[in-house]
């Protein structure tokens, strides 16, 4: 069977997934940001893999949800959804915290499965709203995510990491991210 005849379907997360989601997004971020050093050093020593099994064991509430993208058996992507906390969100506004495929599984489908299924989910807890954040020089994936029909909605804000920020041991490195955000109606 060639590569291409392998399904990628996406399911709910298990415990026994937060490692490949963990790796998964330290190599989406190494592979897309240029970030110092110390940023990813801080990232891994906090311990990701547990962060991703516990969003899976004891999600906060209903509008929690982490989905795999797979790839035959293998996990090749994830989405996480949250209820919006941006100060102008409403109580039917969900928020895609988290939205990574592999660099190398990229361009089969895989992202664009994964938000259907993000929008499948809060269709089904009666959300009207989704929204995302992203750099605001990330044109892939706000192509993909303009083909999912996401818009700007004109907010945007910095995500400023700094030594008061960093856990001590960690080292300090400064991050400053610029991020725009879209929106989509359900």
């Amino acid at each position: 069977m060639g590569d291409h005849a392998v399904a990628g379907f996406v399911r709910d997360a298990t415990a026994a997934d937060a490692s490949g989601v963990a790796m998964i997004q330290t190599t989406c971020w190494e592979h897309d940001y240029d970030w110092p050093a110390e940023i990813f050093a801080a990232i891994a020593a906090s311990d990701p893999e547990m962060q991703w099994a516990r969003a899976v064991i004891a999600p906060p509430g209903p509008g929690h949800r982490l989905l795999v993208a797979t790839h035959g058996s293998d996990v090749v992507g994830f989405a996480a959804l949250a209820p919006s906390q941006d100060a102008d969100a409403d109580p039917g506004e969900l928020e895609i915290v988290a939205w990574e495929v592999r660099p190398d599984h990229r361009g089969h489908g895989h992202g664009s499965r994964l938000l259907a299924a993000v929008a499948d989910h809060a269709r089904s807890i009666s959300a009207h709203t989704l929204t995302i954040w992203i750099a605001h020089d990330d044109e892939s994936r706000r192509f993909v995510l303009q083909e999912a029909g996401f818009a700007p909605d004109s907010a945007h804000r910095t995500i400023q990491v700094d030594e008061d920020q960093v856990t001590e041991g960690w080292g300090a490195g400064e991050l400053s991210v610029r991020q725009v955000r879209l929106t989509t109606g359900l």
